[in-house]
């Protein structure tokens, strides 16, 4: 058993996250920032921590109080944001604090993984090969920059322990960003944007998990970075007849949206956005990865070195996800 402590726990992967390790027996804390959701944290072996991620110092307290843990998991993080800044803040800076705060109060872990995003890796152009770890990163993204800028600061820490993940998109219970793209082809309509078909990648959030504590399980991995993935190689029809099979439907309008009226229609709620001091789920600064091409990405040194076999792929995966919503109300 294992001291693990989670950060970012409340969120759509974090739960994932927690789910299994308490499954697995070991003891859980979850690091939650002031007034977050607690609705999937409710298990009584879980122990809250209210976690002060913008300060160094209230942390490094917090952390002697608590003492060391053998693993921490640092799945906080801000995906979507009004400004450059916002970004960097949520994602570069506070990886860095919470770094600096453990180092301080002397509570280093056996292991530190940061949970990134395959957005930090930037997408190729469409002829080119599979996206793969050791390649140079070019973000398309604010976003993207911002979870690079912290990989960059783990790598430059030397000794700390630290390893990271870079999911590709990942679905399943829970989530509501592919949920937007199911509820309307419920509804018989599959949008999709720009001319070409793009090339995709996937995972569902349990694989996600469970291939995070393959990982910390494993001592040899370590100060290296793993794309998270199934394994396999999809497209934009691919993600459509998923959809439509779960679903039981067997027809739907395609309607390729052209990718000015995108960026028009993603201005107008990045103003909408400002107004109410809301990040718009649709933005501007989004619209580079929406619509880039390949996102095929190689997960193959997850599969082969560390024998982690993922238990879903798109349709199997998305079957379970589509039936979920469905009992939840959420379709």
């Amino acid at each position: 058993m294992a001291r693990i402590l989670i950060t970012g726990a409340s969120g759509f992967i974090g739960g994932y996250l927690v789910s299994q390790a308490l499954g697995k027996g070991h003891d859980v804390t979850a690091a939650l920032r002031k007034g977050s959701n607690t609705d999937r944290l409710k298990d009584k072996r879980l122990k809250l921590l209210d976690f002060p991620l913008g300060d160094a110092e209230a942390m490094a307290q917090v952390l002697q109080d608590t003492q060391r843990f053998d693993w921490v998991i640092h799945n906080a993080g801000v995906t979507k944001a009004l400004t450059k800044e916002a970004y960097r803040e949520g994602n570069s800076n506070n990886t860095r604090r919470f770094v600096q705060a453990l180092q301080n109060a002397d509570v280093v872990p056996d292991k530190f993984l940061f949970v990134s995003s395959l957005a930090a890796m930037g997408a190729p152009a469409l002829q080119a090969a599979a996206i793969q770890e050791h390649q140079t990163p070019q973000p398309l993204t604010p976003y993207g920059e911002s979870k690079l800028e912290a990989e960059q600061f783990l790598v430059s820490t030397g000794h700390f322990p630290w390893v990271v993940v870079q999911p590709t998109a990942v679905y399943g219970p829970w989530e509501r960003d592919i949920l937007t793209f199911i509820q309307l082809a419920n509804k018989g309509l599959e949008l999709s944007i720009g001319r070409q078909s793009q090339r995709l990648s996937f995972i569902h959030a349990h694989d996600v998990a469970s291939a995070v504590y393959r990982i910390l399980e494993t001592k040899t991995a370590i100060h290296r970075k793993y794309i998270l993935s199934d394994g396999k190689a999809y497209t934009t029809e691919d993600l459509g007849a998923a959809v439509r099979q779960a679903l039981g439907i067997k027809k739907t309008i395609k309607i390729r949206l052209p990718l000015g009226l995108v960026r028009q229609v993603a201005t107008i709620a990045d103003a909408w956005g400002r107004l109410k001091n809301k990040p718009a789920a649709l933005s501007r600064d989004k619209i580079p990865e929406l619509a880039a091409e390949n996102w095929h990405c190689d997960a193959s040194p997850l599969i082969q070195e560390l024998q982690f076999q993922p238990e879903y792929d798109l349709y199997n995966g998305m079957q379970q996800t589509v039936q979920w919503y469905r009992t939840k109300g959420w379709i």
